[in-house]
This record gives structure tokens, sequence and C-alpha cells, in this order.
């Protein structure tokens, strides 16, 4: 289990503001999610890192500041 198993990049020389990207992030886990789901916010070398590590990536036409997102696939129980 993971408390966040979604992450976004921490916003450079201000980490504790949040972009609209990532509120619209937590909305959508909000309204879709089984159950609550935190979004870590991840120093920016830190999240390339993570990336580096990411088992899929999925290009989208997503082109604001900080629209990149790092989701956590857990168990997934049979319907």
């Amino acid at each position: 289990y993971d408390n966040a198993p979604a992450r976004t990049m921490q916003v450079v020389d201000d980490p504790d503001e949040i972009p609209d990207t990532k509120a619209e992030f937590q909305r959508i886990i909000d309204k879709t999610a089984d159950h609550p789901a935190i979004i870590q916010a991840v120093e920016r070398f830190e999240f390339y890192e993570q990336a580096k590590r990411a088992y899929c990536i999925v290009q989208t036409a997503e082109r604001r500041l900080y629209g990149n997102i790092i989701l956590k696939k857990g168990v997934v129980a049979p319907s």
C-alpha cells in the first residue's frame, strides 16, 4: 500500500504552491477513485528520477506547466 500513489513535480522555487494542474488531478482522483488518494509533490530532480523508473509513459496533449503526473498502480481486485 502506498499513501501517495500519485506524484507531481513541486513548483520550482515555490514548493508550497499548488498549480492548477495538480488541483485538477486531485479533483479527478477524488471523483473516480474508490478511496481518497494523496498527490505528493516531489522535488524536481527526484521527480525526474522516479519518471526514469516508470513502467509506462503516456504522452498527452497537456501543454500547461506542471502537467505531468506519476501514478502507481496497486493490486486490482476482480470485479
